[in-house]
């Protein structure tokens, strides 16, 4: 075997244990939590990672909480000026228009709102 691929192999052998001993060390950690919830014990705080997570958990929400309110909008919008482009409701709304669009190409699509030769105009 020339030196070079023995070199290569140890290498390979020496990464795999540094990965063995990170796993053992979060093992451990992972013990040491369970035996303290055992004995009754408070566990450690949520990390740092977890309150990040659950904040942008909560921003997603109120996006999508939002969107229900663009439909409302543009629907209100539309019943009083029929026939408004993409580009007028947007304005109207001050909004991009490029989500306007593509929100009024869904609501289109659900029968929410008509589709005429120029513009879109509220079913209601």
């Amino acid at each position: 075997m020339p030196v070079s691929r023995i070199r290569q192999v140890i290498d390979t052998l020496e990464a795999e244990q540094a990965e063995l001993r990170e796993r053992l060390a979060w093992l451990e950690q992972q013990l040491k939590v369970f035996n303290a919830r055992e004995q009754g014990e408070q566990p450690p705080a949520r990390s740092v990672r977890r309150q990040v997570a659950r904040r942008a958990s909560t921003r997603r929400a109120v996006a999508r909480a939002r969107k229900g309110d663009t439909k409302s909008r543009i629907v209100e919008f539309l019943a009083k000026h029929p026939g408004s482009t993409a580009g007028e409701v947007a304005k109207g709304l001050d909004m991009n228009r490029g989500s306007v669009s593509t929100r009024l190409t869904q609501l289109a699509k659900l029968g929410e709102i008509s589709k005429s030769e120029r513009g879109y105009a509220s079913k209601s």
